[in-house]
């Protein structure tokens, strides 16, 4: 079986080492972007099983990419990662999940295996 691909967005370069690390010790692919546009353009040009993304970036902020990807990809289960305690409504209602950036590992490893099989499921 091949290994999901997952695409982390967050504009914090050690955060996206660290979130990398653990998720490919758990046997997925990973990529990174360091921009919402940066993650569209990624997505235009190559096959991702599952979007983690954060919700405070300079530029497009995790709102509008969940917004862009649902239009684009409808299909992408799509996680929340974010520091921010109470998420706006607009980003919640384009996002499968949501979990806190410094929470349990174990958190964001069960969300994202829910939402990868909730994907299966729908093909």
């Amino acid at each position: 079986m091949t290994a999901k691909q997952l695409l982390c967005v967050d504009d914090d370069l050690e955060t996206l080492r660290i979130r990398k690390l653990l998720l490919e010790s758990k046997g997925y692919s990973v990529l990174t972007a360091i921009s919402g546009e940066t993650a569209l353009e990624l997505l235009s040009n190559v096959h991702v099983d599952l979007v983690l993304l954060d919700y405070v970036m300079p530029g497009m902020d995790g709102s509008k990419l969940a917004e862009a990807i649902r239009e684009q990809f409808p299909w992408l289960p799509i996680i929340a990662v974010s520091g921010v305690e109470e998420l706006p409504g607009r980003l919640l209602q384009n996002v499968d999940a949501s979990v806190s950036k410094g929470g349990d590992p174990e958190r964001l490893l069960s969300a994202i295996a829910d939402s990868l099989l909730g994907e299966e499921r729908a093909m």
